[in-house]
């Protein structure tokens, strides 16, 4: 369970400049304003982290934080046209990439190749603070390249005895490659469905942009989250997204964000989980055990 660190306010914070940098409109003083009410904001909640009588997990506060740059900027997905551009632009590598992992021999070595290229679909990231994501042109290379380091075998067998997968997906363009996971599991003859977000958080994919990346095409069925969380906060989750939650056989969770959250809550959830996640900033990578910028995977079993 990933707690606090102090620069992990650091990060967020940067990336909510990020966010004004990139807002139209705005003069130095309207963005000194938001600057001030994100640090009001960020303040609210390490006070309430140190005192005991709130959360201290990263990713609540950077839905904290999105949610007031959001309202702030009248702006209900700053995102939008970057990650209609992401799916674009994945799609573009999509059949390449499918005709590498099929080419493969058995069912358990094209969902090893699978994983390799949903993981490097989590480069695509621009929620972290000094971090250039990779472009999508040379994920097909960096695919067949990467190392996948924790509990490799573990999440193989998992999921190849698995009837039914809730995968809880995370980037803009990322959900392109994680459709090669549903393909290969699909044709296994289990079933895949695929878990976003309603409102918009980051470059995360949402219903809204969903279609952009093909999904149903991949997977079974697409549910929403209800909410704009930065993960299935369950206070907030919706009741279709819950009850399949609830009634799958194992939950793939992608992802920094989900990890952070759904390790808090994943006793509740009683469910066999698979982690698999870039860990691009130290915290993370101290607390999965996986190397810096590296993929890895973790398993929860209750």
């Amino acid at each position: 369970m990933l707690k606090l660190y102090p620069q992990c306010i650091v990060c967020q914070i940067n990336v909510r400049y990020r966010d004004l940098e990139k807002a139209k409109g705005l003069d130095t003083q309207a963005r000194l304003h938001i600057m001030r009410g994100v640090l009001d904001v960020t303040q609210n909640f390490l006070d309430a982290c140190l005192s005991g009588k709130g959360s201290c997990v990263p990713t609540e506060l950077a839905t904290k934080l999105f949610r007031y740059i959001k309202s702030a900027l009248n702006n209900p997905d700053p995102y939008f046209e970057e990650k209609v551009q992401a799916h674009k632009e994945a799609l573009k590598v999509y059949e390449a990439a499918k005709e590498v992992v099929f080419s493969e021999m058995g069912l358990r070595a094209r969902l090893y190749r699978a994983l390799q290229f949903s993981l490097v679909g989590n480069l695509l990231d621009m929620g972290v603070a000094n971090y250039n994501p990779p472009k999508v042109e040379d994920v097909v290379k960096k695919a067949q390249a990467m190392q996948i380091h924790g509990s490799v075998d573990e999440a193989l067998d998992l999921l190849l005895r698995s009837r039914s997968v809730a995968m809880i997906l995370d980037n803009a363009g990322e959900s392109v490659f994680d459709r090669l996971v549903a393909d290969v599991l699909k044709a296994s003859g289990a079933r895949v469905y695929a878990v976003v977000k309603r409102g918009a958080f980051q470059n995360d994919v949402t219903i809204a942009d969903a279609q952009f990346a093909m999904l149903s095409k991949s997977f079974d069925e697409v549910y929403d989250t209800g909410t704009d969380a930065s993960s299935i906060f369950l206070s907030e989750l919706g009741e279709k997204a819950r009850a399949l939650i609830k009634g799958c056989d194992v939950i793939l969770s992608k992802g920094m964000a989900n990890y952070e959250y759904i390790t808090e809550v994943a006793s509740i959830l009683s469910k066999p989980i698979i982690y698999a996640l870039v860990a691009k900033c130290l915290p993370v990578s101290i607390d999965t055990g996986i190397p810096l910028d590296e993929a890895g995977i973790r398993i929860y079993i209750p």
